[in-house]
């Protein structure tokens, strides 16, 4: 898509991007809006965005995902974010137990800020990286974090790895599209949910995008 045609988009959707530190979510927001990976990316210190085109039936959707700090003590940035989002996507490290528990202080930080348009908790995807790291056994054996997801209210799980780009694409296809069902089923004749958060989105745009300091691998 040129660039004139990008910036006569007006449907944006913003979507923010969780979970603890080293889990992959700089790598997953890197690979799905560029398709680029690294083996190493400086530490998140608040928040970065990017962006990237997406069709869905007829019309053109510009999708920011917000890249969050994953450090413990920042969950009240989680808290900041999530206002006027859409959706949120919660990583875990497959290799690390701790993370796929702690998913759930992440995501209650979410439900406990933000709604959807329709007065219910964001949909939220579960999203297990790394699974590169570990034997195909373990990932094939999915009745754990099958379960773990439906209790928890997870719209539904995937099992990735960024690096080798599986299940990126797959994962943000599932979420975005069930954004844009709910959003239709919710939107009356001649409304456009969208624009009564579009102002916020587009503030908290111009707003960020601060320096990140320190370091860290959020690789895989």
């Amino acid at each position: 898509m040129d660039t004139a045609k990008d910036q006569n988009i007006k449907n944006e959707l913003k979507i923010i991007v969780i979970g603890n530190s080293n889990t992959g979510k700089t790598s997953f927001v890197k690979k799905w809006t560029k398709g680029t990976f690294t083996d190493f990316y400086k530490a998140t210190v608040v928040s970065e965005f990017d962006y990237k085109i997406f069709q869905y039936k007829e019309k053109f959707y510009r999708i920011q995902l917000w890249d969050l700090a994953g450090q413990d003590q920042n969950t009240s940035i989680t808290k900041i974010f999530s206002k006027n989002a859409q959706g949120c996507l919660v990583l875990c490290d497959i290799t690390n137990k701790d993370t796929l528990n702690d998913t759930l202080k992440w995501k209650a930080s979410v439900d406990e800020t933000s709604r959807f348009v329709d007065g219910e908790i964001l949909p939220s995807v579960l999203v297990q990286n790394k699974i590169d790291l570990v034997e195909e056994d373990v990932v094939k054996n999915e009745d754990e974090i099958k379960q773990f997801a439906q209790d928890n209210k997870f719209i539904g799980y995937f099992r990735t790895s960024v690096k080798m780009g599986i299940g990126v694409d797959e994962c943000m296809e599932f979420l975005i599209t069930n954004i844009l069902e709910r959003l239709e089923k919710c939107s009356k004749e001649g409304e456009n949910p969208l624009e009564q958060d579009k102002k916020n989105l587009v503030l908290e745009s111009k707003k960020i995008n601060q320096p990140s300091s320190g370091t860290g691998n959020s690789c895989c």
